[in-house]
């Protein structure tokens, strides 16, 4: 079924109207900066302005969405109103608060955002397929990498190398800003890439993705650079890629996200580690890196077969290292399956 009928299906309201860029691509299949679509009952209409049009128009030919100019956001509401629509569905969450305020002025609002994150959050083949091969070109962007790693390299020029990776094989944009963490700034979630040498002796995180037409990917791998790793890194990799396996072999379709995260938290209770895994277990992934379910402590929803998630548990001791193991997968018949193939037992380079 077409999307924009799928979401309207769902609500109940005379029309619904789509601008956050987001779900915009996900009703369309069609990436912009601008836009609105519009759906009622007989038809959908995709408002733009001249910048996209001609791309608009051929991306939607076969579609059962059609094109208009709009000069700007008046133009559609002034269309909206033509249709004698009285409860338009909006995604509330999105909008800002004049956006709000204008529309309730002139419609009785119903919110489309639950709608959203229910049918997005069930990927379908192509879906599927396009975050396989977006976690295919990312996998193979970083084996790329890896020769590429030398003394004296910085993070921001290992970060650029990278996302260059990733384009030459194919994706057509990275996912996030690609995290490059050397040494003690490993220890660092969510590092930004800064200046920082690589030194002979030092762990390396590398937090990354890309997109395959607007899909992502996502992947976490932490080596090891230069002589042999100190035990107690060693013992600390091997516990935080254990609870990693553990989580991959025990999350079921049917669990909260709470109950997926407490597989691998408590893993790591039992090795002294859960007080220093300071993050979710994982996260949904389709056009947006970050998207329903969650699955951390507080994650109420179930897990259902087709939905893509992250798994990565990590471990962070501050102003010394930090770990983080993390794939891409999906649910198939009630069980995880990786988008990954790439061996997550610790590299030394």
């Amino acid at each position: 079924m077409d999307n924009t009928k799928k979401i309207l299906r769902e609500l109940k309201a005379d029309a619904m109207l789509t601008g956050a860029a987001d779900l915009r691509a996900w009703l369309t299949g069609f990436h912009s900066t601008f836009g609105f679509v519009y759906t009622d009952a007989q038809e959908s209409v995709f408002f733009t302005d001249p910048r996209y049009a001609e791309g608009a128009k051929e991306a939607l030919r076969n579609s059962y969405t059609g094109v208009a100019i709009a000069k700007n956001e008046t133009t559609v509401f002034d269309y909206i109103k033509s249709k004698k629509i009285k409860r338009l569905a909006v995604p509330v969450e999105r909008l800002t608060q004049p956006e709000y305020e204008r529309l309730r002025r002139k419609f009785k609002l119903v919110d489309s955002m639950p709608a959203f994150v229910s049918a997005m959050s069930v990927k379908t083949e192509e879906e599927l397929s396009c975050i396989s091969r977006a976690c295919e070109i990312a996998e193979e962007a970083f084996s790329q990498l890896l020769g590429f790693l030398k003394e004296g390299v910085t993070e921001n020029e290992t970060a650029g190398y990278l996302e260059y990776l990733m384009r030459k094989c194919g994706a057509q944009d990275r996912s996030f800003e690609t995290i490059v963490a050397f040494g003690k700034n490993s220890s660092v979630p969510h590092h930004a890439s800064d200046d920082t040498k690589l030194k002979s002796g030092m762990p390396v995180l590398l937090d990354f993705g890309c997109k395959v037409n607007g899909y992502c990917s996502d992947i976490t791998r932490t080596l090891w650079f230069g002589g042999k790793p100190d035990e107690e890194f060693l013992a600390v990799y091997n516990d935080v890629l254990a609870s990693h396996l553990l989580a991959r072999d025990q999350i079921r379709a049917g669990m909260k996200g709470k109950e997926a995260d407490a597989v691998a938290r408590s893993y790591l209770a039992g090795r002294g580690l859960d007080k220093f895994f300071t993050h979710s277990l994982g996260h949904g992934i389709g056009i947006n890196i970050h998207e329903y379910p969650s699955l951390g402590p507080n994650g109420e929803g179930v897990l259902q077969d087709g939905m893509a998630f992250s798994i990565e548990p990590g471990v962070y001791f501050e102003g010394k290292f930090g770990i983080r193991i993390e794939d891409s997968v999906t649910l198939k018949d009630g069980r995880v399956v990786s988008f990954m193939k790439s061996d997550k037992n610790l590299t030394v380079l």
